[in-house]
């Protein structure tokens, strides 16, 4: 569809990028320990527990750091270039690298709220990005 990178789900990420063809965002909880974790794993990274299920997420967080990207390093981004790549703490606890949409590079900034949005891939592959919370005037 676009002719970016498609991921292959793996039998430890089904259960995600199920979630994202839905437009949610899942993450895998430890009925042990309670510990959060991403990315999805066979076991708990905090016990090593095999008892890790999988909960929807809030889909929100804050920009940790920020890169302007400037050369593309796959085939099929160069039409974006530049793009903001962002490291992204969620609410539940994980950080995330991604991509920002919908914000200029000069606007991005330390702790800035943000939503998940999800990319069509392929017919069953929806990739998050994050785009800044809109602003309540």
């Amino acid at each position: 569809m676009t002719g970016k990178p498609i991921p292959r789900p793996t039998p430890e990420t089904e259960q995600f990028w199920a979630g994202c063809a839905k437009g949610e965002l899942r993450l895998q909880h430890c009925a042990s320990c309670g510990h959060v974790q991403y990315p999805p794993r066979k076991l708990c990274s905090g016990c090593f527990s095999q008892d890790v299920e999988w909960r929807r997420a809030s889909g929100r967080g804050r920009i940790r750091s920020w890169s302007i990207v400037v050369a593309p390093g796959a085939p099929g981004f160069d039409a974006e270039i530049p793009f903001i790549s962002v490291l992204i703490q969620l609410d539940e606890g994980p950080t995330m690298l991604s991509v920002l949409r919908n914000c200029e590079a000069d606007d991005v900034d330390f702790d800035q709220p943000v939503e998940v949005v999800f990319e069509q891939r392929a017919e069953e592959i929806f990739v998050p990005y994050f785009r800044p919370v809109p602003t309540s005037s």
